[in-house]
């Protein structure tokens, strides 16, 4: 999975749980349900890209398994290019948003710190009280600070007490800052946006329930009388919102919500099971028993007489044991075209049985990486030489064999070489040809200098 295949796939997971919030959640009376909804799903989309679906195939394989060390195709020198690529350009500008949404969250901590500085301390239950000289600001909660302004600090209405000191206790700064760091790492996705806006509302709702049992008569008057056309700090909790003023009366008259709405929860788990499947590339799906067999190799199957063993008392032994195997699988196993062109790479399962004449015969494909890989493991599979056959007693019989190939790529070379614009090659002081040069060993190259200027790549080995 690349990293814009995670990204599309994050952002898939962040429109399908915020359109279950907004559908089925928000207008609940489960606020702090609602909250773990929140927060919950927003780290689930930060992990559900990577989850696989389990596969009948897959790493735990019979008895008789051979797991060859990795096999690396069509490695190649990776040579200094100055070039900016497409890729390179979107990595930069990823990078710039997310620099700057930092700058931004950082401008803002240190203006509400500056805020707290500036007024005058008094430490209370479970809090500190900050009274301000000024009303530049609408009181407000941040952490375990309780900021008035000059207007609240001389007469502290209780009803924006009780409700602050609902959102000290119940932490929501820390929310606000999780979702604040999500939006700095995700900044291209709107979806977040929503989720910041849910969230403070949720907290506002939460810390109403809350003051409104402890002002116990008129809160949601004094809640009205309060909105007052004053400024309101970035990243803080304060009193009133406009955006969330009606919403916040109207639930404070909302009776609870059934007990069916909480299905609403539960809901939501299978349409995220559905989207995990719906994004499983197709690659990595393990194939069908039609379609491996359909990928089978065209050499001539040979004739298995008698039952076929999974478990024998002697294994086949390839010619020459297991380094003979692994050379084998090297020197003929080739890295497709496309796979190459699209960096595909991964783990390729291939079965296949040796009979007891050692032939090696139906051979097919348990798990493909695709673009070719999968074709290319039977090919050379099936032009296995004679195995010694594995023995039962002192019989030889039949058995199967599962074989994982692994196919990795160092790097993606440009479709037309890397050495397409390269006039000179000099190897160690003397001028050779391309295919001279692609005859060198990657291992055995010490230092590679690159002159784009004059096109020429001098080579030094070791």
């Amino acid at each position: 999975m690349t990293i814009l295949d995670y990204l599309f796939r994050s952002t898939l997971y962040l429109l399908l749980f915020a359109g279950c919030y907004q559908l089925l959640l928000r207008r609940t009376t489960y606020f702090g349900l609602n909250r773990a909804y929140l927060l919950l799903t927003l780290l689930a989309s930060g992990l559900l890209p990577f989850a696989t679906v389990p596969e009948s195939a897959g790493e735990t394989l019979s008895t008789g398994v051979i797991t060859l060390p990795a096999i690396t195709v069509g490695r190649e020198p990776q040579l200094a290019d100055t070039n900016w690529s497409v890729l390179t350009v979107l990595w930069a500008i990823y990078g710039a948003g997310v620099l700057l949404m930092l700058l931004r969250l950082a401008w803002r901590l240190g203006s509400v710190h500056q805020l707290i500085r500036q007024g005058a301390a008094q430490p209370q239950n479970g809090y500190t009280l900050i009274r301000l000289a000024h009303n530049q600001i609408a009181s407000f909660s941040f952490g375990r600070y309780l900021v008035l302004n000059r207007t609240d600090a001389h007469n502290p209405p209780d009803a924006l007490l009780r409700h602050e000191e609902a959102h000290i206790r119940q932490r929501h700064t820390i929310d606000v800052l999780i979702v604040e760091l999500a939006q700095a790492l995700f900044w291209f996705n709107p979806t977040l946006w929503y989720y910041k806006q849910a969230v403070q509302e949720v907290h506002e709702f939460l810390a109403d329930r809350v003051a409104a049992i402890q002002v116990r008569t008129g809160y949601a008057h004094q809640l009205v009388s309060y909105a007052l056309d004053t400024p309101v700090a970035a990243l803080t909790t304060p009193f009133y919102l406009f955006s969330t003023l009606k919403q916040r009366i109207t639930m404070l008259q909302k009776p609870a919500s059934p007990r069916r709405s909480l299905l609403g929860y539960a809901l939501v788990l299978p349409l995220a099971a559905t989207l995990v499947m719906c994004t499983q590339s197709e690659r990595d799906q393990p194939l069908t028993q039609d379609e491996s067999t359909n990928n089978a190799s065209a050499r001539k199957p040979a004739r298995v007489e008698g039952e076929v063993y999974t478990v024998v008392e002697h294994q086949p032994v390839f010619p020459g044991g297991m380094k003979a195997l692994t050379d084998y699988m090297t020197e003929n196993l080739k890295y497709p075209a496309a796979a190459k062109k699209v960096n595909a790479k991964g783990r390729v399962f291939v079965s296949f049985i040796v009979t007891k004449t050692g032939e090696i015969t139906d051979v097919r494909i348990l798990k493909d990486v695709g673009f070719g890989t999968g074709e290319e493991a039977v090919r050379v599979v099936s032009k296995m030489p004679r195995w010694e056959p594995a023995r039962q007693g002192k019989e030889p019989v039949n058995v199967r064999f599962n074989l994982p190939i692994n196919f990795e790529l160092d790097s993606v070379s440009e479709p037309d070489g890397y050495l397409k614009d390269i006039k000179t090659i000099v190897l160690n002081g003397k001028e050779v040809t391309k295919d001279e040069f692609k005859n060198v060993s990657t291992d055995a190259i010490k230092s590679v200098d690159v002159d784009k200027a004059n096109s020429t790549i001098k080579v030094t080995t070791k």
